[in-house]
């Protein structure tokens, strides 16, 4: 089937309704996320910890942690992005489980329709989190909780030049760390590899250009991509949507 994206984001929060079949890669969020099953089944993986969710299951993806999910049937859900200020918030909160089972699903599209009427950040933030009290066991007194920061330096690294081609031999110069070693230390920490993340922090600069009109052959030169039908398939790859079908259905408010 066709999938069926939708996107609405305002200042720290961006909220994603889909209907699909999609199976997404092992990938990561530089922001906070929680979301629910509205409908079908689907098998999701959060840091090596799976669970096949169904409707009213809500799942928890903390900022920079391994997440997959696939299905072989149609399955409806909406995910909300914190970002920036929230994000940061988050970080003090730890999770005993990425998974809360038979929560009230209209509950949670009423406070995204709540919020999309009044825009009040820290209530929608809070009110979500209400949502999964069960499962916030501890709130960290210092805010940074980051445990290694020589990874946290190679995220800083391949954001800023996520415009370039991804060389693992200038990253292992760059942080005088063997090749193996960065690669073991990174995907220890995120989940991921240091190329993947790479892609992804590609695909998260595409998603704020391709809303300014720009040709997607400039794009793809831009963000040293092979060419514009590679650019299209890894965009569809990491977000489960055509780069026509983004820019049709993103809403800025």
């Amino acid at each position: 089937m066709k999938n069926n994206l939708h996107f609405y984001e305002h200042g720290n929060v961006e909220i994603l309704y889909g209907k699909s079949n999609h199976c997404f890669p092992m990938h990561s969020h530089e922001c906070f996320c929680i979301g629910a099953v509205l409908d079908g089944n689907v098998s999701f993986n959060i840091n090596n910890h799976e669970k096949l969710l169904k409707k009213s299951d809500i799942f928890i993806i903390p900022s920079n942690t391994a997440v997959k999910f696939e299905s072989d049937s149609t399955y409806e859900y909406i995910t909300i992005c914190f970002k920036n200020e929230l994000k940061t918030k988050s970080c003090r909160l730890y999770f005993n489980d990425y998974y809360v089972s038979d929560k009230d699903s209209e509950r949670f599209m009423s406070l995204c329709s709540n919020f999309k009427d009044n825009n009040d950040e820290d209530e929608f933030f809070n009110s979500i989190l209400e949502l999964v009290s069960d499962v916030v066991s501890h709130k960290y007194e210092n805010e940074n909780t980051c445990s290694n920061t020589v990874v946290a330096d190679i995220c800083r690294y391949i954001i800023d030049h996520a415009d370039q081609k991804f060389d693992l031999d200038e990253l292992s110069k760059t942080f005088f760390i063997s090749k193996f070693h960065l690669i073991r230390i990174f995907k220890k920490e995120m989940g991921i590899t240091p190329n993947q993340y790479h892609m992804q922090a590609k695909m998260r600069i595409l998603k704020s250009e391709i809303l300014k009109d720009k040709s997607e052959t400039s794009l793809a030169m831009d963000l040293n991509l092979s060419d514009k039908s590679h650019m299209c398939k890894m965009f569809r790859k990491y977000m489960g949507i055509s780069i026509q079908s983004y820019k049709k259905n993103y809403k800025n408010k």
